[in-house]
């Protein structure tokens, strides 16, 4: 390894960081501003062109007068430029208990002229020569403010700065915190806050030229970028990919990718190009992996000349940059692309450019270790062409694809020069048709696409059609809206999401069982970017440990996550919370272990696996843990607090089974001494649950069914007690009517618990069931994926999360009944759980051994089990006995082969 630059790259780089020159980045000349301004009391400032306290502008909304001012001041004196009427600016005597006004102020300069806007309404239009300068806000004696959404523009509309002042790590200003709301820059009275460090959220290009004097045997290209990067070839994307690099915590570990462009190189003059944009930057939520500093980008070029030479071709101060057409780019706000700003030709040979690119400068190096990236990309898939289209009001189209995915979409149109087409998305529709936006919560979720307007032949009035996709944004959504004017020639909607094979199927002769699976399979691969997000949607789209916890079985079942989730677990090896959220970081190796035969990942992952778990003896050193989300969202009637459910029972029972896997591990590893330490760890842990939940006759905490469901699955329930305690769930649920009363651990387990213990009928009988709460129930009101609550629209908003899923492993491993007896299907089990009133159950998994299936079918009182066994492997097949027993099985033996069981 070679630390150069101060950052430690791999494989000794010859290439430097870099990142386009900025001169004085806040001393921003002829710009716009927009903010949300939550006025609580007294008045608030917008400061704007700020050069100095003796030169700048001052806009003034006041609170008891209902009215905007605006001065200037020069040589530090003050001169007023106007006063207006502030529409939507609630005075004192007007307002609620409690409540207080929240404004949209838009400032724009133009030319010789300031205009003030309030709520989309122009206010005052006064003469005025715009300052150059920074931006800022201020309060004065009795007052107290709320700044949100800011965003500052050019000329022509290219944004400069934002910053939705999420996290008290990039505020920017230098005054002011974080509001208890989570979002916005909270200012006493008396503060004056100005923007000092302004990182800019611009897209810029870079390119390299270089010749080549022989044929090209092979060539590689490295790149990683702060920010998300497209790279070219001479023109050409080497490979589908998108949303590169990967998100991590970047304090720590940088993945690059590695593109092999061999056929894209050429003898003589040879391009790379670059584009950046921002990605995971400081608008990204507070609880998130983001760069908190401006986009840099490193790459080398490697290539091997059939004369035997080699080129080595690095990111330095001889590469050039501009700015690119892309105005906006966010990951939750989306793009906006002027194609009249298209330098044509900039990444190919032969570009003679202008006087916008300048050199390239070093840039300073991040912190963390550049390491090649190991996970399949994130990729475009199969586009989805519109169901219907709607018209709810004039000039406006409403596409609906009648499936909710993560993506964007692609258009081609046609029109004049300069004509704006507004693509907007959102998961759910009104009755009229219109798009409802309400999960995207503050997500802008928009695309704009500025027409480039070219002409076919030259006495044509006829335009050329243009395509359109973004680059640097998705979003959630099964609905776009298009408004513009112009009708597109043809629209479709992109899925993307990482590169992961499919592993397993699983069908039935129930049409809702297989609706469920696919919206848990849409649900999962969603939320399957670099990381697994919690949501596609909103203003979020976070590496949450919990919500991808209860979903690795069933994804494990349904796709190929080894490498996946091995890149997951350097993610999250640090993270030091509650059982509920970091016990992925012990549950997941083991998942990958059981089901991939991967002793390797045990290896490197017992380090940390062990030490969390000692973490978790320390902190609660009675074995009972009783902070944490729990069983989170169960059916409730909202409000925060309804979120936590069976908090201490949930994260007792997570601890002890971690405490186990712990044991397992040292146990496969060879590590006698840990085996038997954290054995005796599991085991007080289960005394300790026991002795605090146990309520007698099988009966734990609440009685609830999720707090009959974890002792039962992780085998913390006495054997004498069992059938009491199997018999209280049953209970339970009657008592909810038949229906579900569970959150996301007691949903992964429901199934499993239920078909183990003689209660398959039930299991079934919850899955069909269409009223409020359950999947069906969701179905029923057009889902095509899995909501974050049981009901429609509680105070959470996504009708795209993928944490529910997890009963999807239940669909394989009882209704199908395969499951590993050995790590990595060495050994197979085959069990159907059998339920009255479904006919049929096929589930296929490509293991690493080979094909396994299972399949049966019941017809005029005959059972046909038909199963496929890999080579190298055994199985053991508990067969329905003939004799009218209740989950009466016989056993048999099989080796690989097909064969098929019948009975009656």
């Amino acid at each position: 390894m070679d630390s150069r630059n101060g950052s430690t790259i791999t494989n000794a780089w010859q290439a430097s960081w870099i990142t386009r020159p900025i001169e004085n980045h806040y001393a921003w000349d002829g710009y716009s501003v927009s903010v949300l301004i939550q006025l609580e009391r007294g008045r608030a400032a917008l400061l704007f062109g700020y050069q100095s306290e003796e030169r700048h502008y001052t806009c003034v909304l006041d609170a008891g007068t209902g009215t905007v001012s605006l001065f200037t001041v020069e040589d530090g004196r003050e001169q007023a430029l106007g006063t207006a009427e502030a529409p939507g600016l609630i005075r004192p005597e007007q307002a609620d208990s409690g409540s207080n006004s929240e404004v949209l102020f838009e400032l724009l300069q133009r030319e010789e002229t300031v205009i003030v806007r309030i709520n989309g309404q122009q206010t005052m239009a006064v003469p005025s020569a715009p300052f150059a300068g920074t931006v800022g806000f201020r309060t004065e004696a009795g007052s107290s403010a709320v700044f949100r959404e800011l965003r500052v523009f050019d000329s022509i509309g290219r944004a400069l700065y934002v910053n939705r002042f999420y996290d008290p790590d990039t505020i920017h200003f230098t005054a002011g915190e974080i509001d208890r709301s989570g979002n916005g820059l909270r200012l006493a009275e008396n503060v004056t806050s100005l923007c000092r460090s302004p990182v800019p959220v611009d897209s810029p290009l870079f390119r390299r030229a270089f010749g080549l004097s022989a044929g090209i045997r092979k060539a590689v290209i490295r790149v990683y970028a702060l920010g998300w990067v497209e790279l070219t070839v001479n023109g050409h994307k080497p490979d589908r990919r998108v949303l590169a690099p990967a998100n991590t915590p970047y304090g720590r570990r940088l993945l690059y990718d590695t593109y092999e462009v061999t056929g894209l190189l050429q003898s003589g003059e040879n391009v790379i190009g670059l584009w950046l944009g921002n990605g995971y930057n400081h608008n990204y939520s507070r609880w998130g992996w983001k760069w908190k500093r401006d986009k840099a980008v490193i790459l080398e070029l490697a290539a091997e000349l059939e004369d035997g030479s080699s080129v080595i071709v690095g990111t330095d101060e001889s590469w050039t940059c501009t700015d690119s057409p892309i105005l906006v780019n966010d990951i939750y706000d989306g793009e906006t692309l002027d194609g009249r700003l298209i330098p044509a030709g900039w990444n190919l040979a032969g570009y003679t450019g202008g006087e916008s690119w300048r050199a390239a400068r070093l840039a300073e190096p991040p912190e963390g270790e550049l390491l090649p990236n190991p996970q399949p990309p994130v990729l475009p898939f199969e586009p989805l062409v519109p169901v219907r289209v709607l018209r709810p009001r004039a000039g406006t189209l409403v596409y609906d694809f009648g499936q909710n995915i993560a993506g964007w979409v692609r258009i081609s149109v046609q029109g004049p020069s300069g004509h704006r087409i507004t693509m907007k998305y959102s998961e759910l529709i009104d009755e009229r048709g219109n798009i409802d936006p309400w999960t995207n919560r503050n997500a802008r979720a928009a695309d704009v696409y500025i027409l480039r307007g070219g002409q076919l032949p030259a006495d044509s009035a006829e335009h050329q059609a243009e395509m359109y996709e973004p680059r640097f944004t998705y979003h959630g959504f099964r609905y776009v809206e298009i408004t513009g004017g112009i009708e597109p020639d043809s629209i479709t909607a992109v899925p993307i999401h990482a590169d992961v094979t499919e592993a397993g199927t699983f069908t039935s002769s129930d049409p809702l069982l297989n609706r469920i699976q696919s919206n848990i399979r849409w649900s999962y691969l969603n939320n399957l970017v670099s990381i697994p997000t919690d949501c596609c949607q909103r203003d979020e789209r976070t590496p949450c440990l919990m919500d991808s916890a209860v979903v690795e079985e069933a994804g494990i079942h349904n796709f190929d996550m080894q490498a996946y989730y091995r890149k997951w677990l350097g993610d999250i090896k640090d993270s030091e919370s509650n059982p509920d959220w970091s016990g992925d970081k012990v549950s997941l190796p083991w998942h990958l272990y059981w089901y991939y035969g991967d002793v390797g990942v045990l290896e490197d992952s017992y380090p940390a696996m062990k030490s969390y778990v000692e973490h978790l003896a320390a902190k609660w050193p009675e074995g009972l843990v009783e902070e944490g989300f729990g069983d989170w969202c169960p059916p409730n009637e909202d409000g925060w607090e309804a979120y936590f459910h069976e908090v201490g029972l949930v994260n007792t029972a997570l601890y002890y089974r971690l405490a186990v896997i712990v044991s397992e591990t040292a146990g496969v590893l060879g590590l006698e001494e840990d085996r038997s330490r954290y054995e005796a760890l599991g085991q007080s842990v289960a005394e300790a649950f026991h002795a605090r939940f146990h309520q007698g006759a099988g009966v734990y905490g609440s009685g609830s069914q999720t707090a009959q469901i974890m002792p039962l699955a992780y085998g913390l329930v006495p054997a004498g007690l069992v059938d009491a305690a199997a018999r209280r769930l049953a209970e339970a649920i009657a008592e909810q009517g038949g229906r579900l009363g569970t959150g996301i651990y007691g949903t992964r387990y429901l199934m499993d618990v239920l078909a183990d213990h003689g209660y398959i009928d039930l299991a079934l009988t919850i899955l069909r069931g269409t009223e409020y709460p359950g999947f069906g129930y969701q179905i029923a009101q057009g889902a095509t994926t899995l909501w974050e609550q049981w009901s429609p629209k509680g105070a959470m908003h996504s009708h795209d999360h993928a944490m529910f899923g997890g009963i999807g492993a239940s669909f394989y491993t009882r209704l199908a009944g395969i499951r590993p007896l050995a790590p990595g299907y060495e050994r197979i089990l085959i069990h159907p759980h059998i339920p009255e009133g479904l006919d049929s159950a096929a589930a296929e998994i490509r293991s690493v051994r080979g094909l396994i299936r299972s399949e049966w079918s019941r017809t005029a009182g005959e059972l046909v089990l038909t199963v496929v066994i890999p080579p190298d492997t055994t199985a053991v097949i508990m067969l329905p006995s003939d004799r009218q027993q209740t989950g009466a099985r016989v056993r048999h033996e099989a080796g690989p082969g097909r064969h098929q069981f019948t009975a009656y």
